[in-house]
C-alpha cells in the first residue's frame, strides 16, 4: 500500500492518484520536475541522481497543530460577504504570522480550521515547545477578532501532537508545499477536536517534550473515532518564564576542570577589576547551562551578582534581544508595562546607577523598546551599553550570562564583543554559552580581545557518566550501561533516556523524543550535501568507509571535503587503522547520531541505498565469504531475502569453522526467520543450528572440565 503525503489515506500500490482526497501520489524530480513511477535511482528525463531524497522526503519528529475557528459560520448567516471574508481574511493572516514567528510552517487552511507543522523541513530542538506557545498565544487573535466586532461569539479550540510523519516538501509546486503523512496528524486532529474553547490540549510526547518548560495538568483521556484506546491528554496552562532557570534534576559531576577554570577567571577579573569573555562551546544537552548554573550560585553565594538572558529564536526581535532582557531585569520593566511606566522604571533604574544623563538617559531607553527611542549612531549606543554594564558593576562583581548565543542576531554579537573589549575598571565576566554553531557565524569570535577565553565542553568521563547513569536508574545496571552506552556522555541524553527506559521497564529502545529533536536539529542545520553523506553513512553502519560513500553519491561534491567537514564539526571520526585494505574507515562520534540520521530516512530510499552497498562491497570484496554477516545484513534491509539467507548460511559456516559457535546459532536463527514456514530448506538450517548448539555446549563442558583439572592440580 501507498501512504498519500496529503491526508495519510492508503492507496493500492498502483495507484496514481489518492483514493480519498485525489492528491498524486509517488515523487518528482528535485531536478527537473519530472514523475518518478516505480523504485528508481535515476531520473529518467535529467539523469538526476534521485536515490538522496532528503530535501524533499523524509520521516520526521514533528508536532503538530491544529486550531479550528468555532462560530464564525453562524455569524456568517445573513452578514455581508464581504465582511465574512474580511474576518478570515485577518484571522488567516494573524495566525500564519503567529505561527511562522515561533518557527512553524502553515501546512494548509482548510475551511475555518489550520493545521501548521513545526519540526519540518528545519528541525530546532524545541518544536514542540514552539507549538504550544504558538497555540498559546493564538486566543489573543480571537479576543482581538471579538473586540472589533458586534458579534463577539467567535471560539478557537486547539491540540498539539507531537510524533513521527513521513514529511515531503512538494518541489513540484511554486511554494514547496509541505505535505505531513502519518498518525501524528490524525490523533492532533481528534485532539483538536475534543478541546474545550480557548484552550489547547497536547498529546503525550508533547507533554514530555514541554514538561520542563510549559506547565500542563492532565485532563480525562480523549475517547476517539478509529483509536482502540482512549488518547492520553493534557491541557497546556500556560508557558513558563523564559528565563527561568530550569531546576536542576541530576547532580553536577564530571565538570571540575571546566568549572576551576571559570572560577579562576572570575577571581582574577575581580581581583584586577577586569572584564572578561568566557564563551562555553558544545552541543546541546552537553551541560553548558548546568555549569553557568552551577558557577551563577557560586558567585552570589560570595556576594557577587548574577543575570541570566537568553536568545529566543521564536521570538521576533529588533536586534539587541539579550541586552534588552538585561535592562528589563535590573530595571523591574514586564512586557505589559505601559510606555510611561517602562520609561519610569526606566529612569529610576538608570538614577540608582549613577546614569541620569537626559543623553545617556535617551540612549538606553532604545533597551526599554519605548516608542520615541532613538540612537544616532551604533557607536553611540554601543558607549551607553559599556557605561551601563560598567555601572551595573560598580560595587560588586557581576556575571552576566548569555544563553543560546548561537541564535543571536549580528547586532548581539557586535554588542557583546565590543562590550568585552572596551569595558574598563570593571570586575565583570561575560558567559557566553553557545553550539559550535556559533563559529560557523563568526569564525574569528573573541580574537583580538586582551581577556577572552574559549572551552569547549566534551561529553562527561566515562566514570562520570556511568555513575550518573546508574544513579538514575537504581538497581538497574544492564539499562544504566545501555544508556551509558547510547548517550556517549551527554548529561541531557542521560537523564531523558533513564527516564524514557524506567518508564518502559527497560523494554524500548526508541529515542526519547526530546533526545531525537535535539540531533535531528543539528542534522538539519548541516549543508545538504554533508547532511546528505551522513544519512548514507548511516545506511552503511556504525562503522563506515570512504569507497562505499563514493559509490553512494557519484558525481556529488569532493567527498573528501565533505567528510573533512563533517569530522571538524565533530560528527564523525576518522580511525587510525582500517579494517578495509587501502579505503579511510570512518565512526560516528555519537552512535545517537547514525540512529537519527537513519531513522529519518524513508523506507524505499533505505532500500535503495542498502542494495548500492551489497552490490558494491560484492565487487570490491576479495572474498565475499569474510563479509558475509555484512551483505546478509544489507541484503535483507534491500529487501531480497532470498540473497541475505545464501550469506547467512556462508557466515555462519564460517564462525562454525572459528569455532565461534554461540555466532553460528545466531546467524542461523536469522535465516530461518527470512525463510517462509512451508520452505524444505528449514528442516536442514534447523539442524545445523542444533548441531551448532550441541557443539557450543559440549565446548563450555570442556573448558570447564580443564578448568578443574587446572584447580586439582595446582592444589
Amino acid at each position: 500500500m501507498i501512504a498519500c503525503a496529503r491526508c495519510g489515506a492508503s492507496n493500492p500500490e498502483d495507484a496514481r492518484f489518492c483514493v480519498e482526497c485525489g492528491s498524486r501520489l509517488g515523487f518528482v524530480c528535485s531536478a527537473c520536475g519530472a514523475e518518478l513511477t516505480g523504485p528508481v535511482r535515476y531520473c529518467p528525463s535529467c539523469g538526476a541522481n534521485v536515490t538522496h531524497v532528503s530535501a524533499d522526503e523524509q520521516r520526521k519528529v514533528v508536532s503538530v497543530l491544529f486550531a479550528d475557528l468555532v462560530g464564525h459560520t453562524s455569524r456568517s448567516d445573513g452578514a455581508d460577504p464581504e465582511d465574512v471574508r474580511d474576518v478570515l481574511r485577518e484571522y488567516y493572516r494573524a495566525v500564519k504570522a503567529t505561527i511562522e514567528r515561533f518557527g512553524g510552517v502553515v501546512e494548509k487552511f482548510i475551511g475555518d480550521a489550520v493545521m501548521a507543522v513545526f519540526g519540518s523541513p528545519v528541525a530546532r530542538g524545541d518544536d514542540a515547545e514552539r507549538a504550544v506557545r504558538a497555540a498559546l498565544a493564538i486566543p489573543r487573535i480571537i479576543e482581538q477578532l471579538n473586540a472589533s466586532s458586534p458579534h463577539p461569539d467567535l471560539e478557537i479550540h486547539m491540540a498539539v501532537n507531537t510524533g513521527e510523519a513521513v514529511v515531503t516538501i512538494d518541489p513540484g509546486s511554486p511554494d514547496g508545499d509541505l505535505l505531513v503523512a502519518g498518525d501524528v496528524v490524525n490523533t492532533a486532529s481528534r485532539l483538536q477536536g475534543a478541546a474545550p474553547p480557548g484552550r489547547v490540549l497536547i498529546g503525550e510526547e508533547t507533554f514530555r517534550a514541554t514538561r520542563r518548560v510549559i506547565r500542563s495538568e492532565p485532563v480525562p483521556a480523549v475517547a476517539a473515532k478509529g483509536k482502540r484506546e482512549p488518547i492520553p491528554a493534557w491541557v497546556a496552562i500556560e508557558a513558563l518564564v523564559p528565563l527561568a532557570v530550569r531546576p536542576a534534576q541530576m547532580p553536577f559531576v564530571g565538570r571540575d576542570g571546566e568549572s576551576g577554570l571559570v572560577r579562576d577567571i572570575w577571581s582574577r577579573a575581580v581581583a584586577e577589576r577586569r572584564p572578561h569573555l568566557v564563551t562555553i562551546l558544545g552541543e546541546a544537552g552537553i551541560g553548558k547551562t548546568r555549569l553557568a548554573e552551577e558557577f551563577s550560585f557560586d558567585v552570589k553565594e560570595t556576594g557577587g551578582q548574577a543575570f541570566h538572558v537568553r536568545e529566543l529564536p521564536y521570538e521576533q526581535s529588533s536586534g539587541y534581544e539579550t541586552f534588552v532582557q538585561l535592562v528589563h531585569e535590573v530595571a523591574g520593566i514586564f512586557e505589559s508595562d505601559p510606555n510611561p511606566v517602562a520609561m519610569a522604571k526606566l529612569e529610576a533604574s538608570l538614577d540608582h546607577l549613577g546614569l541620569a544623563d537626559p543623553a545617556l538617559v535617551q540612549l538606553l531607553s532604545v533597551f526599554a523598546r519605548t516608542p520615541e527611542a532613538v540612537a544616532d549612531d551604533r557607536r553611540s549606543l554601543f558607549e551607553a551599553a559599556r557605561r551601563y554594564v560598567e555601572a551595573l558593576a560598580s560595587t560588586t562583581g557581576t556575571l552576566i550570562v548569555f544563553e543560546d548565543v548561537h541564535w543571536a542576531h549580528p547586532s548581539t554579537l557586535d554588542l557583546i564583543t565590543s562590550l568585552a573589549g572596551r569595558a574598563r575598571d570593571a570586575p565583570i565576566v561575560f558567559l557566553a554559552l553557545a553550539r559550535p554553531e556559533l563559529l560557523d557565524l563568526r569564525p574569528a569570535w573573541g580574537g583580538g580581545l586582551s581577556s577572552s577565553t574559549t572551552m569547549r565542553l566534551e561529553p562527561l568521563p566515562a566514570a562520570s557518566a556511568h555513575w550518573l547513569a546508574a544513579g538514575l536508574v537504581g538497581e538497574e545496571p544492564e539499562i544504566a550501561q545501555r544508556i551509558e552506552l547510547a548517550a556517549s556522555g551527554n548529561p541531557l541524553f542521560i537523564e531523558e533516556m533513564a527516564a524514557w527506559m524506567l518508564e518502559r521497564d527497560g523494554t524500548d529502545d526508541e529515542l526519547p523524543t526530546t533526545v531525537r529533536a535535539m540531533i535531528a536539529a543539528r542534522l538539519d542545520a548541516l549543508p545538504r550535501e554533508e547532511r546528505d553523506v551522513v544519512f548514507d553513512a548511516s545506511v552503511v553502519g556504525k562503522v563506515f568507509w570512504a569507497g562505499p560513500l563514493a559509490s553512494l553519491r557519484p558525481d556529488q561534491g569532493d567527498l573528501d571535503e565533505i567528510l573533512g567537514s563533517l569530522e571538524r564539526r565533530d560528527l564523525i571520526r576518522m580511525e587510525r587503522a582500517s579494517a578495509v585494505e587501502g579505503d579511510r574507515e570512518y565512526t560516528f562520534r555519537h552512535m545517537l547520531i547514525r540512529d537519527v540520521a537513519y531513522a529519518t530516512i524513508p523506507r524505499r530510499a533505505r532500500r535503495e541505498r542498502h542494495e548500492a552497498v551489497a552490490r558494491y562491497v560484492e565487487e570490491a570484496a576479495p572474498d565475499t565469504a569474510a563479509v558475509a554477516a555484512i551483505l546478509a545484513y544489507h541484503w535483507r534491509e534491500a529487501g531480497d531475502p532470498e540473497r541475505a539467507v545464501t550469506y547467512l548460511l556462508v557466515a555462519a559456516e564460517r564462525a562454525e569453522q572459528a569455532w565461534a559457535y554461540p555466532e553460528a546459532v545466531a546467524l542461523y536463527e536469522d535465516a530461518l526467520g527470512l525463510i517462509p514456514r512451508d520452505d524444505d530448506r528449514r528442516r536442514s538450517i534447523g539442524l545445523r543450528r542444533t548441531v551448532a548448539g550441541i557443539r557450543h555446549e559440549h565446548t563450555v563442558m570442556e573448558e570447564e572440565q580443564l578448568k578443574r583439572l587446572a584447580a586439582d592440580g595446582s592444589a
